[in-house]
C-alpha cells in the first residue's frame, strides 16, 4: 500500500517522483519565460528599427512641408497677391475713384492680372484722414466694414517698406484674409486700398505650386518618388482644409508645420501637414520601412504556451496514471495476500495434521482449491491486461452454443463463492451459437460475477441471462447492489478506474476487471454496457454477434498485430 495510515509518511520513491515532476514543470515555465524575453527583445529590436526608419521618413516629410510652404507662399504671393494689389492700388491713386469691381479685374487684358483677379472676393478703399471706408455695393456683412475701419488704417504707420500687408483673421467665427497697401504721398493724403481673398480660390493655386516639380528632391528619391506618393494637407487659420493631396489618412510620421512669416507672413496662421507614402520608403530609407513582426512573435508565443500547457497536462495525466498504477500494484498485492494467506494457513494445518476429522480435512482442501482458483482468476486478469496493453493477445474462436457454456461457467464460479454470500439464477435461452473463444468468454462472465458478488449485499440473488435480440446474443448479469451512477457508466470500463465510494470502502479491487472485459468483448466484435437493473442494482450487458448458419463448424484464430 502507498499509505497505510494517517500517521504514515510518503514513500521515498513517490517523493522523488513528485520532485522530478516539479522540476520538469519549473523547467517548462523557465523555457516559456525565456521565450517571452526573446520575443520581447526581438520585438524591441524590430520596433527600434522601425522607429529609426520612421524618424528618417519624418525628417524627409519635414523637408516636404518646408518645400510646400516655400512654393505656396512664392506662387500666391508673387503671382497672385502682388499683381492684384498693384492693380487695386493704382485705382486708389485716382482721386475720388471707387474701388474696382472683381468683374473689371477679370476682364483685364493682362493674363497675369486676370488670373490673379480670381483670388479677390471684394475690393475696398480706406481714407485714413476721414476714416471713411468705401466697400462695394455687394458687401452684405457690415462686420467686415467695421473690422476694416478698426484695423487696416494702422497699415499707414506700420507697413514700412513692405509692398503690401496680409491680415489672416476670423470675423464672426469665419476665416477672413485681407490684403492691403498704402498709396504714396503725404500721410494726410495717403489712401489705403486692398481686397479680401476668396479662400476657396486658393486651392487651384496650391495645386499649381505643388505640381511644378516633385516635392521630394530627386537626389533623395532617386528620381522615382513623384508627388503621387506624397501626402499634403493645408489648413487656414480656422483649421479649415484648403488643399489636400494623397490618401485620406496620413501615415503616423506625418509632420505639421506652420507657414509662419514666410514671404512677409502672407499665410500666417496657416499650417501644412506632410508625409511620404510608405510604399516608396525603400527608395528613401535603406531597407525600407520594416513591417511589424509583433503578430508573428505573438503567434510563436501562443504556440509555445499551448505546447507547454499541453506538456504540463500530459505530465499531470502521466502522474495520475502512474498513481493509478501504484494503486493497482497495491490493490493486486492486497488481493493476492488474502488467498495466499488462506492457502498457506490451511496447507500448514494439513501438513501439521491438526484436523480432527476427515470432514475438516476435506473442508480445508476445498478452501485451498477455492482460493487457488480465485488466485488463478486474478492472475489471469493481470496477464490478459498486460497482453492487451502490449497488443500481443490472441483469440482462438470456435463455434459454441452459449447457453451450456455460460451454465458451466456459473456452476464453476458458484463453487468458489463463500457459503451464503450469493445465490445464482440462470435464465438462458437455448439454441444461440456464436464464434467465441471459450476461455475469453469464461473470463468475461467470471469478471461480471465477481463484481456482482464483491459489490452486492450478502445473500443476494444474482441473475445471469442469455437471450437473442436482433442478431445479437445478449448476456447480462443483474445484481442487487447499489448500482452504477449514470455519470460513471462509461468511465468504469477504463483501466484502473474505480468509483470513489469503492475507493473509500474496505472492498479490494484492482480496477482492471472491466477494462479486460471490454477489451475481450470488443475483440469478439461485440460491445458492453451497464444499466440499472429491475431490482435497482447494476445490470451489465454484453452483446456478441450470433453466428450465421453458413459458418457452422468453422474454427478460426485471430491475433492482434503488435
Amino acid at each position: 500500500m502507498l499509505y497505510s495510515g494517517p500517521g504514515m509518511t510518503v514513500p521515498s520513491f513517490w517523493r522523488s517522483r513528485s520532485s522530478r515532476t516539479t522540476l520538469i514543470v519549473l523547467l517548462l515555465l523557465i523555457s516559456f519565460a525565456t521565450a517571452i524575453l526573446l520575443a520581447l527583445h526581438a520585438n524591441y529590436s524590430d520596433a527600434s528599427q522601425r522607429a529609426t526608419a520612421e524618424s528618417v521618413l519624418r525628417d524627409y516629410s519635414a523637408l516636404v512641408a518646408d518645400e510646400v510652404v516655400r512654393r505656396s507662399a512664392a506662387e500666391i504671393g508673387y503671382y497672385g497677391y502682388y499683381p492684384l494689389i498693384t492693380a487695386v492700388l493704382h485705382e486708389a491713386q485716382q482721386p475720388g475713384g471707387p474701388p474696382p469691381a472683381k468683374t473689371t479685374l477679370l476682364s483685364s487684358s493682362d493674363a497675369g492680372l486676370k488670373r490673379a483677379a480670381g483670388l479677390a472676393r471684394i475690393c475696398f478703399f480706406i481714407d485714413p484722414a476721414s476714416g471713411r471706408t468705401i466697400p462695394p455695393q455687394d458687401a452684405q456683412n457690415h462686420e467686415v466694414s467695421d473690422w476694416l475701419q478698426a484695423n487696416v488704417p494702422s497699415l499707414a504707420t506700420s507697413s514700412g517698406n513692405s509692398a503690401y500687408q496680409v491680415f489672416n483673421t476670423q470675423i464672426a467665427g469665419a476665416p477672413r484674409t485681407f490684403v492691403s497697401a498704402s498709396t504714396h504721398g503725404p500721410r494726410a493724403h495717403a489712401r489705403i486700398a486692398g481686397f479680401e481673398v476668396d479662400l476657396a480660390a486658393l486651392t487651384p493655386w496650391f495645386t499649381t505650386a505643388m505640381n511644378r516639380q516633385p516635392l521630394v528632391p530627386p537626389s533623395l528619391g532617386h528620381g522615382r518618388v513623384s508627388n503621387a506618393f506624397v501626402y499634403v494637407v493645408i489648413r487656414d487659420q480656422s483649421g479649415t482644409e484648403r488643399f489636400r493631396m494623397g490618401p485620406d489618412r496620413p501615415p503616423s510620421w506625418a509632420v505639421t508645420k506652420p507657414f509662419g512669416d514666410t514671404y512677409q507672413g502672407i499665410f500666417s496662421g496657416f499650417t501644412v501637414a506632410a508625409a511620404i507614402d510608405p510604399q516608396v520608403a525603400r527608395q528613401i530609407v535603406i531597407g525600407g520601412l520594416p513591417p511589424s513582426r509583433w503578430p508573428f512573435f505573438r503567434g510563436v508565443l501562443a504556440l509555445n504556451a499551448v505546447l507547454i500547457v499541453t506538456a504540463i497536462l500530459q505530465l499531470r495525466r502521466e502522474m495520475a496514471l502512474q498513481k493509478l498504477r501504484d494503486e493497482f500494484v497495491s490493490s493486486v498485492s492486497h488481493e493476492l495476500r488474502t488467498p495466499l494467506t488462506q492457502i498457506r494457513m490451511f496447507a500448514e494445518t494439513l501438513l501439521l495434521d491438526r484436523v480432527r476429522s476427515q470432514e475438516e480435512r476435506r473442508r480445508s482442501l476445498e478452501i485451498i482449491d477455492r482460493e487457488a482458483r480465485r488466485l488463478g482468476q486474478l492472475v489471469e486478469n493481470v496477464l490478459e491486461f498486460s497482453r492487451s496493453e502490449r497488443k500481443t493477445g490472441s483469440l482462438s474462436k470456435e463455434e459454441r452454443e452459449l447457453a451450456p457454456l455460460i451454465q458451466e461457467i456459473v456452476d464453476d464460479f458458484a463453487t468458489i463463492v463463500d457459503a451464503g454470500q450469493a445465490d445464482f439464477e440462470c435464465r438462458l435461452e437455448g439454441g444461440l451459437a456464436a464464434n467465441v473463444d471459450p476461455d475469453a468468454i469464461r473470463q468475461v462472465v467470471i469478471n461480471l460475477l465477481d463484481n456482482a458478488v464483491k459489490y452486492g449485499p450478502k445473500q443476494q440473488t444474482i441473475i445471469v441471462g442469455l437471450e437473442g435480440r436482433a442478431g445479437q446474443a445478449v448476456i447480462f448479469v443483474d445484481d442487487e447492489g447499489p448500482g452504477i451512477p449514470p455519470a460513471d457508466r462509461k468511465r468504469i470500463f477504463a483501466q484502473f478506474q474505480r468509483l470513489e465510494r469503492d475507493r473509500r470502502s474496505a472492498i479490494a479491487g484492482t480496477g482492471i476487471g472491466l477494462c479486460v472485459l471490454k477489451d475481450l468483448v470488443t475483440r469478439h466484435g461485440g460491445k458492453c454496457s451497464v444499466v440499472t437493473g429491475d431490482r435497482g442494482g447494476a445490470k451489465f450487458v454484453v452483446e456478441l454477434p450470433l453466428i450465421a448458419p453458413a459458418h457452422s463448424g468453422v474454427r478460426e484464430k485471430m491475433e492482434l498485430s503488435p
